[in-house]
């Protein structure tokens, strides 16, 4: 015998959408965390963007707001105990050292997952967390120096950067020799402290070691680059300062040095400033790493973070990009392709379709093919830009082949066929 129970049935609570991010789609009941992980944005720069979007749900709001409900709150970390992911290692932070003595955080940055670029970054990363003195070497646009600007912005460690170019004067770095009345006298300016003396934090006294970071070393000549003899010396390191005096270095201070070669000089004709740097030389820096190209999955969410108008219009052209992207990198990388194709170039092609979207109001057909223009005018010539325009054309809606040229190679009508 079955006995019937009456039961209440339940009334179906109506399903409330969340949130959605405005770069790319991301729904959850705060954006806020989204925001500042993924596109490296503020809520209020966001709702600059995109004024009046929602960036909470209301169920969220709701519970917030309910003041009979016994809301648990925890105090914030100590400073001592603040962490950070870097490449998937939690680092402390240093919370006494003031923003404008580390490298700014590059746009959108976010540390890869996939393919060649996201091993680089972690072998690297472990190098550079360690302490040691680190050559990172690779094509532009590879991250070689947004790596190093991200853990210093990150982790609040101070840094200073420095260029070098085939006219730069080294010494300067460290100081300069002046005249007056009294004679001979010598200026020491910043670089020298850092190294000799460290960081001093305002906040707590302490002393931090700097990182020293040196781009593009390969430019230097070879006696340009003999003060990093004593600097990386596995004994002690030393700088040599006014009137030949050697100084100590300065306990933990790290020097990364950047370059597009691996210092053995331009093997594809490409880099044509870059040197041979000195075998001992570079026998002296403790790790040494080549960077790749980043893959498109990881290099997608940036650039639609960084063109977000771009995205709302036509995100359909991130796709025929990224498609085209890599096959551009790939002819290049078997050297079927004379030219470069870097982060850089990506965000000049989506950049110009932005652009196009925001001083028309419109989404033309061929915006994809007009933003390529960007880039492919800066084809070294003719021949490689016609190559660079095969390569791309099957991934582009409506191709970008058969503008018809001149024998001088300049196109038939005023905007280059780009219409």
């Amino acid at each position: 015998m079955t006995t019937a129970t009456d039961t209440a049935t339940t009334p179906k609570v109506p399903e409330v959408p969340l949130p959605k991010c405005r770069v790319c789609g991301h729904e959850a009941h705060w954006l806020g965390d989204h925001l500042a992980e993924v596109h490296g944005i503020s809520v209020d720069e966001y709702l600059e963007k995109f004024p009046g979007s929602p960036t909470a749900s209301q169920r969220l709001v709701d519970a917030f707001n309910d003041e009979g409900k016994n809301v648990r709150r925890s105090l914030p970390p100590a400073d001592t105990d603040l962490r950070v992911d870097i490449a998937g290692f939690p680092v402390p932070v240093n919370p006494d050292v003031a923003e404008d003595a580390c490298l700014p955080l590059p746009p959108a940055y976010r540390f890869p997952k996939n393919g060649d670029l996201s091993v680089d970054i972690t072998e690297a990363a472990i190098s550079i967390l360690r302490g040691r003195h680190v050559y990172i070497h690779g094509l532009p646009g590879t991250g070689k120096d947004a790596l190093i600007h991200a853990v210093s912005y990150m982790l609040r460690r101070p840094c200073l950067i420095k260029q070098v170019t085939p006219t730069t004067d080294v010494e300067a770095w460290l100081y300069v020799r002046s005249f007056d009345e009294k004679g001979t006298r010598y200026e020491t300016h910043e670089l020298f402290h850092a190294i000799t003396e460290g960081y001093k934090c305002p906040r707590t006294g302490r002393t931090l070691p700097y990182v020293i970071l040196i781009t593009d070393v390969d430019r230097g000549t070879k006696s340009q680059l003999e003060f990093l003899r004593l600097l990386l010396d596995s004994i002690s390191g030393r700088v040599q300062g006014p009137g030949g005096k050697v100084y100590p270095v300065f306990p933990g201070t790290q020097f990364v040095f950047t370059a597009n070669t691996s210092g053995g000089g331009d093997t594809r004709g490409r880099m044509v400033s870059a040197n041979v740097i000195d075998g001992s030389i570079l026998d002296r820096f403790e790790r040494k790493f080549q960077f790749h190209w980043m893959e498109w999955d990881d290099e997608e969410p940036i650039v639609k973070s960084k063109f977000p108008l771009l995205y709302e219009r036509c995100p359909s052209a991130f796709t025929q990009v990224g498609k085209a992207t890599a096959s551009l990198r790939d002819a290049i990388h078997k050297e079927k392709l004379y030219a470069e194709f870097s982060h850089r170039a990506v965000c000049s092609w989506l950049g110009h379709m932005e652009d196009i979207v925001a001083m028309t109001g419109k989404v033309p057909k061929d915006l994809v093919k007009r933003g390529a223009r960007a880039f492919l005018d800066g084809m070294p010539d003719e021949h490689t830009r016609l190559e660079a325009e095969r390569l791309i054309d099957p991934h582009i809606k409506g191709g970008v082949v058969g503008t018809e040229r001149d024998s001088t190679g300049a196109s038939s009508d005023p905007l280059g066929g780009f219409k």
